[in-house]
């Protein structure tokens, strides 16, 4: 009996090894082909994890007001204002999907609001979702992000869209032992 019991937790504690051990979690990137051969439409990308490969800047500056006055002592003061903002997206860093758009193109949010989103796309095919920019200058991409304009610094260029996939193999194993045969 107590063989038979031993016998029966050794086969749960295996196939619950075998589960274990072939489940994968891995990080890909996301591709046009990945997004067809799993049928991910509008409901499921808004589900879905998604992770930015590299890290990236976001800059936006602004010229403030030049003014021009005497101070009490006669001398003529001239001041001037600017004001630099900085954004920084950390590789890895979660996101999601907020809205789909024309053209193989997906609002992916890092922040808080929707409103606050980088666009991904691939839209000529051609594999990977990278970051879009409207224009892209010495490996500066100009972007609207939250209703103002902001830079991808250099470097950002290379930031592509990345997601979870997990691949469950479930294997089942039965056992026996062969208690002999005797002659009758």
């Amino acid at each position: 009996m107590k063989s038979l019991f031993l016998n029966k937790s050794l086969i749960i504690v295996a196939l619950g090894a075998v589960t274990f051990f072939t489940s994968c979690k891995s990080t890909t990137p996301f591709t046009n082909t990945v997004r067809t051969k799993y049928n991910l439409d509008e409901a499921k990308l808004k589900k879905m994890q998604f992770y930015i490969s590299s890290d990236i800047t976001l800059q936006r500056g602004e010229q403030g007001e030049n003014s021009q006055e005497l101070d009490a002592e006669g001398k003529l003061v001239i001041s001037s204002s600017a004001s630099l903002d900085n954004i920084s997206v950390d590789g890895k860093t979660p996101g999601v999907c907020v809205k789909i758009l024309k053209g193989n193109k997906l609002a992916i949010s890092f922040f808080e609001s929707d409103d606050q989103y980088l666009v991904f796309g691939d839209p000529n095919n051609r594999g990977r979702y990278n970051l879009m920019g409207a224009e892209w200058k010495s490996g500066r991409g100009k972007i609207n992000f939250g209703g103002k304009v902001y830079y991808i610094m250099p470097g950002g260029a290379s930031a592509y869209l990345k997601f979870e996939m997990k691949k469950v193999k479930d294997y089942k194993t039965t056992s026996s032992k062969a208690k002999g045969r005797t002659i009758n």
